[in-house]
């Protein structure tokens, strides 16, 4: 046990080394000391080889199986633990993109490929890839139950995936069931296979959606006063939060934004929203604008990056998507707002704040979603829900209502 340690204590040296955040490598350690760790001392292992590590990925499969952990979890902790088998097999460390995809047949393949295309059509790139990610799983279970041809499948192969996977997705079965009812529709509409989707994919009850807050007022000062303006980090940070409050863009648009998308003439921000792949236009509040402007003039590395907002350490490069919940760890405390875990005090929240403050100013729900660029008008009926003094004046007067039934009237 005392190598294996020590060999985890290089890799995270190794791994500082990068550019990484700081919670990027955090994580990492935590993956060795609450699941790799246990599993070498339970298997007596001092020495992590590649026999190991095949064996520590098939007992991490197992755990998937038993829905005991997600299958996103599991490739973190695969990459991990194929981290530590470089290491201690005197490989070098590198950090790549490793792609754990199940191995398919070339038919099912080719279905995948024309399936993508299909998807392309109406849905955002991130919508496309947790569709294709259900295709995949469900195509990987008909290989497994020996079917290589989709035109052999029947109803029973799609109760049965259904059954095997609703362990994973017990207060979200949803968003399996939606995705697959797209894929029935597209092999129906290719000729590939006739499954009817509305008869055999009928949620059997609507999915349960979790109100989350918005910042008060005086989080969202509070959140903003205790960052350090006076440092080049300090003024990137304090830039980056303003955009989240005061336009509502989500942490991935405002790491997408270069300085042409700025138009300073007009005070526009001009852009195209990764979720929806939709242009919008967003006013530059003085606020913002000016926070931009001190960061671009006074804190920001010089470098040939064309995005606007970089990481301060060398290589200077584009911020990562996880920028959000690092900034929010990072101030959130400091700020004096306790947070738990499914409480909405997340970066995402200064959206939702933004969003409620729209509608206690009594604009319009549709110019509302149309401002922060949602596709549909539901989307933004949230900000309704949060907004608690409107919902008051909306309550029905019962006191000239009179009950039949004794003691209901007592006060």
């Amino acid at each position: 046990m005392q190598k294996v340690t020590e060999a985890i204590k290089y890799v995270l040296e190794s791994l500082r080394r990068f550019p990484l955040c700081e919670s990027t490598v955090n994580r990492y350690e935590m993956h060795y000391r609450y699941c790799l760790l246990p599993y070498c001392k339970n298997n007596g292992i001092e020495l992590f080889s590649d026999d190991d590590l095949q064996k520590y990925v098939e007992w991490l499969m197992l755990r998937h199986k038993r829905a005991e952990i997600s299958w996103g979890y599991l490739q973190v902790l695969r990459k991990a633990a194929a981290i530590l088998a470089d290491c201690m097999q005197n490989r070098e460390i590198t950090w790549k993109f490793n792609n754990y995809q199940q191995s398919l047949c070339k038919h099912y393949e080719k279905i995948l490929i024309d399936y993508r295309i299909y998807l392309s059509q109406s849905l955002s790139p991130n919508t496309i890839r947790n569709h294709l990610c259900v295709a995949r799983q469900f195509l990987d279970f008909l290989g497994h139950c020996g079917i290589q041809d989709i035109n052999k499948l029947t109803p029973e192969f799609v109760k049965g995936f259904i059954s095997d996977k609703a362990r994973n997705y017990k207060a979200s079965m949803p968003f399996l069931t939606i995705k697959m009812r797209k894929l029935l529709l597209f092999l129906k509409d290719t000729g590939l296979a006739d499954v009817n989707a509305e008869r055999h994919l009928v949620n059997p009850a609507p999915s349960h959606k979790k109100l989350l807050p918005c910042f008060t007022d005086d989080e969202a000062d509070a959140i903003l006063n205790v960052v350090d303006r006076n440092t080049p980090l300090g003024k990137r940070d304090y830039a980056i939060m303003n955009i989240a409050l005061w336009t509502g863009l989500r942490g991935a648009d405002i790491t997408e934004l270069k300085r042409s998308d700025i138009d300073w003439r007009r005070n526009m921000i001009n852009l195209v929203q990764d979720k929806t792949n939709v242009s919008i236009q967003t006013e530059l509040t003085p606020r913002v604008g000016n926070a931009i402007m001190d960061y671009i003039l006074n804190g920001r590395p010089e470098t040939n990056c064309p995005y606007i907002f970089v990481n301060h350490i060398s290589p200077t490069k584009q911020l990562g998507r996880s920028i959000g919940s690092n900034l929010m760890w990072r101030y959130r405390e400091k700020a004096g707002i306790s947070h738990e875990a499914g409480d909405g005090k997340s970066f995402h929240a200064f959206r939702r704040t933004l969003g409620t403050r729209l509608v206690r100013a009594g604009i319009p729900i549709n110019s509302v979603a149309d401002m922060l660029g949602q596709l549909k008008v539901d989307s933004a009926k949230a900000y309704i829900a949060l907004d608690n003094e409107g919902l008051r004046v909306c309550c029905m007067d019962i006191s000239l209502l009179t009950s039949r039934k004794d003691g209901l009237n007592e006060v």
